[in-house]
């Protein structure tokens, strides 16, 4: 396997930090952030650090220097609830700089960290349902929250890169993200009475190998590509919740999917799979279980 320059903007993050440890070793890693990871991170070792703010495309300018693949995380989250002009203001001219230092500085491929939240599904808005399921690539996009939005114009800009044929753009819509540390979070927010959701999910360790790949493997420019678990993080088979939850099921569902996997998730990763060649090995109700048994164990020290 090819040796990559690969620079991580947002490295420092919480979801970068997997990423960057999933690129250590692998390849030459630079980490473009505002501040430097925290000293006992996974990534810390054999990985530098550049300084960087997305918003300073002079910064970026530095930071791209030589690189073969840039991985863009930095931005704003939807759980930080920042203002709406923030969110176009950062995350989308923040995708622009991005993109257009990386075309100046030569970089073969960007991979965007774009979002679910593109298709406005995750909004759970009463004139918004999903159309067929699962939910994959082709589903139409009618975000109208602003992160949502965001992210809708970072994949047409990144489109619009690809089309002039100097740099490959990919694009990643990460489920919702579990990281070790937030899955006790997870767990009460999907377990709440009454939860009007649509419980899907990607671990932080299969997010990150997911952006490993989209960063070598070959021929991949100009997709997008849904990046979650197999399974659903509600119980039950899935067909029978999302029905009383939408009020029906939409006319196109794939039966035999379900079949084979009752708890499988409303969003596709089969494009990942056959793309990317990215497998998830998470397990919900595993995780469920070590999560409680970690909690037992933590009791009875206690």
């Amino acid at each position: 396997m090819e040796r990559l320059k690969i620079v991580v903007t947002g490295g420092s993050g919480r979801v970068g930090r997997h990423v960057v440890a999933a690129l250590a070793g692998r390849h030459q890693v630079v980490n473009a952030d505002l501040a430097p990871a925290v000293p006992d991170a996974p990534e810390a070792a054999g990985v530098d650090y550049v300084r960087a703010d997305v918003m300073q495309m002079d910064d970026l300018r530095k930071a791209f220097a030589g690189a073969d693949v840039v991985i863009h995380l930095a931005g704003l989250d939807y759980d930080w609830g920042c203002p709406s002009e923030a969110y176009i203001n950062v995350n989308a001219r923040g995708s622009w700089h991005v993109l257009q230092i990386a075309e100046e500085a030569g970089v073969r491929r960007v991979v965007l960290c774009s979002s679910i939240s593109i298709c406005g599904l995750q909004e759970m808005r009463p004139d918004w349902k999903p159309q067929t399921l699962p939910v994959d690539e082709t589903h139409e996009n009618r975000p109208v929250y602003p992160y949502g939005v965001s992210k809708q114009l970072a994949e047409v800009m990144g489109e619009s890169f690809a089309r002039r044929g100097t740099v490959e753009v990919v694009s990643l819509r990460p489920l919702a993200v579990i990281l070790p540390e937030t899955l006790g979070q997870y767990l009460e927010f999907v377990d709440a009475p009454d939860r009007h959701w649509l419980f899907y999910y990607v671990t932080a360790e299969d997010l990150a190998q997911a952006f490993r790949l989209a960063a070598e493997v070959p021929g991949i420019g100009g997709e997008s590509f849904y990046i979650g678990a197999d399974d659903s993080s509600h119980p039950a088979a899935t067909l029978d919740w999302a029905a009383a939850l939408l009020g029906g099921l939409p006319k196109v569902v794939d039966a035999a999917h379900y079949r084979a996997n009752p708890r499988a998730s409303v969003f596709s990763n089969a494009k990942a799979r056959r793309l990317l060649g990215w497998r998830p090995v998470s397990d919900f109700a595993l995780l469920r279980r070590r999560h409680a048994e970690t909690r037992q164990s933590d009791m009875e020290r206690a």
